[in-house]
């Protein structure tokens, strides 16, 4: 039984469901900001307009080549 899976978003649910959390975007940029303590070049924001909120972290290109910290992050981000 090895088939392919895929998965579909409904971006207009997902948009209500995740994006417009405020409990669930507040817990990700906590996980954000204390997993970017490992290295002082990283910068975290939150970018909240009126559609949608994200939370940005962002490195030096050299910063993220030597160590895969974004990569990183983001894997160990729960929700």
């Amino acid at each position: 039984m090895a088939g392919k899976v895929k998965f579909v978003l409904d971006r207009k649910e997902f948009s209500k469901q995740i994006l417009h959390n405020k409990k669930l975007m507040d817990d990700v940029h906590e996980q954000i900001e204390g997993m970017a303590q490992v290295h002082e070049k990283i910068t975290v924001y939150r970018n909240e307009d009126g559609n949608r909120t994200s939370i940005v972290a962002t490195a030096p290109a050299a910063v993220e080549a030597e160590h895969g910290v974004l990569t990183q992050m983001l894997g160990m981000v729960k929700v």
